[in-house]
């Protein structure tokens, strides 16, 4: 009797274990939802101050101004780099323009250039 019971559990497991691994799809109307699955522009510029630089990680921390083509306010934060190359004509404290493949934080700097002071 015993083994008829453990039979019968493993085979209604069996039975129920596709129901739980195809979990529901998403509602892309659901409330909060809106703007998730807007494009985002490829190659946004900004202009900031380096404040800190990480060779090892291969980021670069900037001080940058709003980016308005992405909603951001000013603030400071890091970013990954495309290529170390882009590290070989900057450094803490100068001005830069960049430009951004922005994904949140996990944006990545795609190129850098010092700013001519005025």
């Amino acid at each position: 009797m015993k083994k008829q019971s453990i039979a019968l559990a493993i085979t209604a497991a069996l039975i129920a274990a596709p129901v739980f691994a195809n979990p529901q799809q998403m509602d892309p109307n659901m409330p909060g939802m809106a703007g998730m699955h807007e494009a985002t522009p490829a190659g946004v510029q900004g202009v900031g101050v380096v404040k800190a630089i990480d060779a090892v990680k291969g980021t670069i921390t900037l001080q940058h101004q709003a980016i308005a083509a992405i909603g951001w306010p000013a603030m400071t934060m890091p970013f990954k780099l495309a290529s170390p190359d882009l590290l070989k004509h900057v450094k803490v404290g100068d001005k830069v323009r960049f430009t951004l493949r922005p994904d949140g934080m996990a944006s990545t700097v795609m190129s850098i250039e010092l700013v001519q002071p005025e």
